[in-house]
């Protein structure tokens, strides 16, 4: 058999190998997603690793950014005068993290900080969903967490208090449809309601307090697992 023809023979093998699933499984990446949750703040810009990403508003979520498994640069730029942290961080493969822009203040000094947390433990099982709560209201007053979700009757609590970067645990619940409810700490007040959440089979999700009015707050919904 001729060298040309022993070369077109390997490279058969080696796609064969490739396509079979005998080789070893490619790396899951993990991704990135920021919210911006400073009231009033400057619009922010997002770079990763150098590279610029989403430019957002207060309340807007920034697209899905993509990561290799390993240490990755996070920086929010402010389109004013604000000072910025710059955040290294390690993505794990296949995890999914959320980073939530709030204003670090010492004295006259805003500083843009982003606070990120990882989407582990947040995988159901077949036929599961679910569903945490979190508070990046800086300016709100204390407030109580409560839930409902398909399989179970009437509000449930979730945080007493949820607290200013506050995280829970995710919940775990049939698929279908979940709401939230804050009211002021100790009391059965309403000041925001979610309404319905739709999750579905396999799926989980954030619901994110912000800062709304004075003394009032609003809420935003981050993707996790689909």
């Amino acid at each position: 058999m001729s060298a040309r023809a022993l070369l077109l023979v390997a490279a058969a093998a080696g796609l064969a190998g490739c396509g079979d699933g005998s080789g070893p499984p490619l790396p899951q990446a993990a991704s990135l997603r920021v919210l911006h949750a400073i009231r009033g703040g400057p619009s922010l810009t997002v770079f990763v690793d150098g590279a610029r990403g989403s430019t957002l508003a207060f309340g807007q979520l920034g697209r899905t950014t993509f990561l290799s498994p390993g240490v990755h640069e996070l920086v929010l730029v402010p389109s004013d005068t604000s000072h910025s942290l710059i955040v290294d961080f390690p993505a794990t493969e296949g995890v999914g993290y959320s980073a939530f822009a709030i204003d670090s203040t010492a004295g006259a000094t805003h500083t843009v900080e982003p606070v990120i947390v990882a989407d582990t433990a947040s995988s159901p099982a077949v036929g599961r969903s679910r569903l945490r709560i979190a508070s990046y209201a800086a300016a709100a007053p204390r407030i109580d967490a409560w839930r409902t979700q398909p399989d179970s009757s009437g509000l449930v609590v979730s945080a007493q208090p949820l607290n200013f970067r506050a995280l829970t645990r995710f919940f775990d619940g049939a698929p279908g449809a979940w709401s939230v409810v804050i009211s002021h700490a100790g009391m059965t007040d309403t000041l925001v309601a979610t309404g319905s959440i739709a999750i579905a089979d396999g799926q989980a999700r954030t619901a994110v307090v912000i800062d709304s009015t004075a003394g009032h707050v609003t809420w935003r919904l981050v993707p996790d697992r689909n």
